[in-house]
């Protein structure tokens, strides 16, 4: 295999629209792929920073981040369905919808963004939803794509501009020598060199490799600052009667898809690994979309999954180069916004690798911020 310049780890949302931003570029790029579930299979592609608690928690950088990539989100689907023939199932609009007064007067606090509606105006927009219905917020500038066909659509222009794709292997160690980064060890025993690695793993992370110091290990973060929030959804068959548009509402969130699928979700549950779904957590979703949207009593059910959110404690992303090891570069974390954060990420972390250029805005980001946890 000839030495790439640039080596990615991880196949999700963002190692693949890194891997193609780079591909533009002229970068000779490879994908590792695990094969395993990543989050990007289990979200349901919402691109709504309007209405995002976590993007706001984490602050003024954070919300004018996740701004600019859904800025780009249109251009890029067009882009993409030109160059691959694959619809990403843009489009915009989310409504929330409050459905007593509580709810409402949180809109008028302005704790969401988008336009203040009344009950009327709602109706309007969502002539099946629940007559309950108080009040709503609508965004026309966030919208939703579709996961999967993202995936996909990213996976065949990055090869299109000559990016390669080794699948069911994992970089299992990021060797560093004098603190460079000299290349990577796959889970077959395979070891490639490469000028930088960028490690776009969601929740799971390799380890370095100090060939300096006899093979002595160290982790990339210290423990505790990236963990998984387990998420289920579900999908069912979008009946007449159902959401024309992404509908979030105190219970769950609709997303209907032009494949005639709602994908609705999503539960929380912090640090469990494991991919099995709850009954009794998954029904009471179910509960919430009909509670919106009575003709989903009698929707089929297509199927049930759970993912994990790559999460970190201050709720914002870890983006920029890792600490101690010159040459690696980490694009983590964005827990409920990986598809939303994907192209900024990947214009942030193209240009790192591309001239240096660090972008003012992920300065926030870096994983020195965890410093005081121990990281030299």
């Amino acid at each position: 295999m000839s030495r790439p310049d640039v080596i990615i780890a991880g196949g999700g949302v963002i190692g693949l629209m890194t891997g193609f931003a780079l591909a533009r570029a002229g970068v000779r790029a490879i994908v590792v792929d695990s094969g395993m579930p990543a989050a990007t299979d289990a979200a349901a592609g919402m691109l709504a920073p309007s209405f995002e608690g976590a993007l706001r928690k984490a602050g003024d950088d954070l919300a004018a981040f996740g701004r600019r990539s859904l800025a780009a989100w249109p251009q890029l689907a067009a882009l993409l369905a030109e160059r691959t023939g694959v619809d990403c199932d843009f489009a915009k609009g989310v409504l929330s919808a409050a459905f007593d007064e509580t709810e409402a007067a949180a809109f008028e606090a302005g704790h969401e963004g988008g336009e203040v509606l009344g009950r009327e105006a709602v109706l309007a927009l969502e002539p099946f939803l629940s007559p309950r219905v108080v009040a709503g917020r609508y965004s026309e500038e966030d919208g939703q794509v579709d996961p999967r066909r993202v995936r996909a659509a990213l996976l065949r222009a990055f090869q299109q501009d000559g990016g390669r794709l080794l699948r069911e292997r994992t970089i299992v160690e990021i060797r560093t020598v004098n603190g460079r980064m000299d290349g990577v060890t796959l889970s077959d025993g395979e070891r490639i060199g490469a000028g930088a690695v960028i490690v776009a793993t969601g929740a799971r992370l390799p380890a370095l490799v100090d060939a300096a110091s006899g093979g002595a290990l160290r982790p990339l973060l210290p423990e505790g600052a990236l963990f998984p929030v387990k998420g289920e959804a579900l999908a069912l068959a979008r009946p007449a009667g159902g959401p024309r548009r992404v509908v979030r509402t105190k219970g769950a969130y609709l997303c209907p898809k032009s494949d005639g699928r709602i994908v609705v979700g999503a539960t929380e549950i912090a640090g469990d690994w494991s991919l099995t779904t709850d009954d009794a957590r998954v029904k009471a979703l179910r509960r919430g979309a009909v509670s919106a949207f009575a003709a989903l009593e009698a929707a089929p059910e297509i199927a049930r999954w759970a993912g994990l959110r790559p999460a970190t404690q201050d709720a914002a992303p870890i983006i920029g180069p890792a600490l101690g090891a010159d040459g690696v570069i980490l694009a983590l974390g964005c827990y409920r916004n990986g598809i939303l954060l994907a192209p900024a990420t990947a214009d942030a972390v193209a240009g790192l690798v591309c001239d240096g250029r660090m972008d003012p805005l992920i300065a926030a980001f870096s994983a020195a911020r965890f410093n005081p946890l121990g990281v030299s």
